[in-house]
């Protein structure tokens, strides 16, 4: 009986999460997007970085990548068999030591990121997609490299989940 119990419990909470639309992190459906199924093949033609960071536009476009395969929406394409175009800008990034110790170890540091992307159809120039500002900012007790990267990560998070309108 208890068995059964449980069996009918599983059951009736796997129908509720799934006619609720409920899915699991990383699995979008195609419904979940802002693009339509035609403008899905995308390639990175620029990440814009006005910084003194030279690694901040290959982390940003690897990291672009990473979260927006994971939701298993987009194709990445070549610049040749891409049918819509994103355009990244970095427009802001700083970080600071906030708190040293007493031998000059950072202890607390601190980063902000402001970026803006935009999709647009290789077919006919029109802008498909556009983010706004995107920003994050997060203080760590980590070190400064660290928290740099942390904050790429979650902006870039940020600006995948715009695009996907259902997270």
């Amino acid at each position: 009986m208890r068995h059964l119990l449980t069996t009918l419990l599983a059951t009736l909470l796997a129908l509720v999460l799934t006619g609720c639309g409920y899915h699991f992190s990383g699995q979008a459906s195609g419904d979940d997007i802002v693009l339509d199924s035609a403008h899905r093949k995308l390639c990175i033609r620029s990440v814009e970085n006005p910084t003194l960071k030279p690694w901040l536009e290959s982390l940003v476009r690897s990291r672009v990548r990473d979260e927006f395969t994971k939701r298993q929406i987009i194709e990445w394409a070549s610049v040749k068999d891409a049918t819509a175009d994103m355009y990244i800008d970095v427009t802001s990034f700083t970080s600071n030591s906030s708190l040293k110790d007493s031998d000059d170890v950072t202890v607390k540091s601190s980063a902000d990121i402001n970026l803006t992307a935009k999709i647009v159809s290789r077919e006919t120039g029109e802008t498909l997609w556009s983010s706004g500002n995107v920003s994050a900012s997060q203080t760590f007790t980590t070190a400064r490299d660290a928290a740099e990267r942390r904050v790429v990560d979650l902006a870039l998070r940020r600006l995948a989940d715009r695009l996907f309108e259902a997270y």
